[in-house]
């Protein structure tokens, strides 16, 4: 059975860096396939934890960014 890396990968890195406020990691399903996965570090209210899970560090960016709206 294969471990954890102990070290994260450049992409995970980078999303922690962009992310502060998240604990990001980088797991693996049965297949070895990557899931990657975001909780809020700090919480303000109440709530339960938001948990974001995303195939690749591209879809886990655009979920965690903040949405943007435009001025018309």
């Amino acid at each position: 059975m294969p471990g954890y890396g102990l070290y994260p990968s450049r992409d995970v890195r980078r999303l922690r860096a962009e992310f502060p406020d998240h604990l990001i990691c980088e797991l693996h399903d049965e297949t070895g396939r990557p899931v990657f996965t975001a909780t809020l570090v700090r919480r303000c209210c109440p709530c339960p934890s938001d948990l974001v899970t995303a195939s690749d560090p591209v879809t886990l960016r655009r979920a965690l960014a903040p949405q943007r709206t435009t001025a018309r």
